[in-house]
């Protein structure tokens, strides 16, 4: 399990919660699913920074600039335990990092090729359990990587001898380095994923220690006009009509992608990112059968992510994951369909003839696969958007006759979907 800024990532078997900044509660919370990748165990002899050696405990010189977050005061950024990909729990002593990643607006603007640093931010060893905590050390580094309305986006990053844990999020980071009016999400179920070891692992991809100061991502390919649900609706009677806006400035969470040999269908998901909605689109007032799905288009970017040995000399990177991450919304707007769900009657109150109900607050509930890329690496993503002034859900009831009015997810103004019903 891993928590951010009070619970970050989780490895496998376990109950991840996701925390955000209390200004963006009605912001989208995706779906929080933690993933554990098994590396190569046929790498070949000394390709790591230990030479070889088993991974049981940290170098001494490892991010020597950054203190351990054990010796600094104050509540943590992130915080769980970690399970390699198999479901054993971390041995003590093993090595977990808070890199940060630079704004969206410096990724969607790298070509094919390009290269930024990633910033490490904090380092912690395991203790008993595979538990861990993140505390960041210089606040001012994570804010030179915050988006203008002082979003940062993090990754955790732990390794054992077999297993990569890695998860990602984003959050707000005060002037004490701790995140910013703190709200959790429920926990979620998380299935530890795995990847076997196999020839279609890169032969350059180093061991747990392969990690230096000297971190960073090359971009190797973008995703454009992947095909994003960011809200659904229902009606199983007739007479209903839908209405579904998003206005420039409100946040989706998207989810993040991660392999080990960056290979089609190995990607597991391994947390979420947000991404501004620059401009405002609509879709107006429309008849309503069955499911609708409103969805837009972003794009992703894959990259290769590496790090210079300490043992091997700056002209040697090693990669050690690939990840895909949203960059961009690209505007413009569709329909999709769906089936209606079933719900109980419980969930329904009256919907009076000729009237209309909106959502403007309360989350949405994520669509595990709302974010088809498929086609690019085997696996669709999490997304997820909130209702606030900035995104807006109408469900009107046309006729004469009084319908039933229903939540997905319980009564109507509860988190969830509109269903519309006779």
């Amino acid at each position: 399990m891993i928590e951010t800024s009070t619970s970050a990532t989780s490895t496998g078997g376990s109950r991840p919660g996701l925390s955000i900044p209390g200004r963006a509660r009605d912001i989208a919370l995706a779906a929080v699913l933690g993933v554990a990748l098994a590396l190569s165990s046929g790498l070949a002899p000394g390709a790591g920074l230990l030479q070889g050696a088993r991974a049981d405990a940290a170098p001494e010189d490892w991010l020597p600039e950054i203190p351990l977050s054990s010796e600094l005061p104050g509540e943590p950024v992130a915080s769980g335990t970690l399970e390699t990909a198999t479901g054993e729990q971390f041995d003590p002593g093993l090595p977990v990092v808070l890199w940060g990643w630079p704004t969206n607006d410096v990724l969607a603007s790298m070509a094919d090729g390009e290269t930024v640093q990633l910033t490490p931010l904090g380092k912690a060893l395991t203790s008993e359990n595979g538990a861990f905590e993140l505390r960041i050390d210089d606040p001012a580094a994570a804010e030179r990587l915050a988006d203008d309305d002082g979003t940062v986006t993090l990754e955790v990053q732990g390794w054992s001898d077999d297993s990569l844990a890695s998860y990602s999020f984003s959050t707000e980071i005060d002037d004490a380095g701790g995140s910013v009016d703190i709200a959790t999400t429920d926990e979620l179920d998380v299935v530890a994923q795995r990847l076997d070891a196999t020839a279609d692992v890169p032969a350059e991809i180093g061991s747990v220690f392969d990690k230096t100061d000297v971190c960073g991502a090359t971009k190797l390919a973008s995703y454009v006009d992947v095909d994003t649900t960011v809200g659904r609706m229902y009606a199983t009677t007739g007479g209903i009509s839908s209405y579904f806006s998003l206005h420039a400035g409100v946040d989706t969470t998207l989810g993040i992608g991660v392999s080990v040999s960056g290979k089609y269908g190995s990607y597991k998901q391994s947390g979420t990112s947000k991404v501004d909605i620059g401009d405002t689109f609509t879709w107006g007032k429309k008849a309503l059968s069955g499911g609708r799905q409103f969805k837009t288009d972003f794009t992703y970017a894959k990259y290769s992510n590496w790090c210079y040995p300490i043992s091997g000399g700056a002209s040697q990177k090693s990669i050690y994951s690939y990840s895909v991450r949203p960059v961009k919304w690209e505007g413009g707007g569709f329909y999709g369909t769906e089936a209606a769900p079933a719900v109980g009657s419980g969930n329904c109150r009256p919907f009076a003839p000729n009237s209309m109900q909106q959502r403007t607050t309360s989350t949405a509930t994520a669509t595990s696969r709302g974010v088809e890329l498929t086609k690019f690496v085997g696996l669709n993503l999490s997304s997820q958007v909130g209702y606030s002034a900035g995104a807006v859900a109408r469900i009107y009831n046309t006729t004469a006759v009084q319908k039933s009015l229903c939540g997905t997810n319980g009564v109507p103004t509860s988190p969830g979907r509109y269903l519309a019903r006779g």
